[in-house]
């Protein structure tokens, strides 16, 4: 687990979880476009597609490189958060960051976080053979959006030790693809 995950953001200074939570919603984004499947098949479409992906990775990259250079602990990505554990426990550090800097004007509505925190909720949920999460419209207020990080907490709670049984993981569902 990477080192800003263990840190416990409400010690952090004000500047830097509002640089923490500058940060970890441009990561989503870029995160959310990669998941995006890609525009029509003209160039043009997947040209612009791409640019906006490039783009976005910039800005997050350029963004890490600078908190890293500036803040300690570092902060390490999240690549897995496919086990209700993982992103429950993520919800949570996210909820609680941006507790501390809800009422910081610089921070805006953390949008493509609370849409990555849905994404991997229905992955698991497809998974696990569970409903998805209720959820509102993408979140116009931070304090809409930290709602949904505690609702998508607890729901990995209740959810937590279902994803084995009998100690064997549950296979993944099965989607039939489509033949040519």
């Amino acid at each position: 687990m990477s080192e800003t995950k263990e840190a416990c953001v409400d010690k952090l200074q004000p500047a830097q979880a509002r640089a923490l939570c500058q940060l970890v919603e441009l990561e989503a984004c870029w995160e959310n476009l990669r998941r995006t499947p890609a525009p029509g098949p003209t160039v043009k479409a997947m040209r612009t597609d791409l640019l906006g992906r490039q783009k976005a990775y910039d800005a997050f990259h350029a963004r890490l490189i600078a908190y890293n250079q500036e803040y300690r602990p570092k902060h390490v990505p999240e690549l897995l958060l496919n086990k209700p554990s993982r992103l429950g426990a993520w919800c949570r550090k996210m909820r609680d960051l941006h507790l501390v800097v809800q009422h910081d004007a610089a921070c805006g509505c953390p949008i493509s976080l609370v849409a990555k925190a849905h994404w991997w909720a229905d992955r698991i949920g497809l998974r696990l053979h569970k409903p998805r999460v209720t959820r509102s419209t993408p979140p116009d207020t931070m304090a809409v959006a930290i709602q949904d990080l505690e609702a998508l907490s607890r729901w990995c709670d209740e959810l937590d030790g279902i994803d084995t049984l009998g100690g064997q993981p549950v296979p993944p569902l099965l989607v039939p693809t489509q033949s040519s």
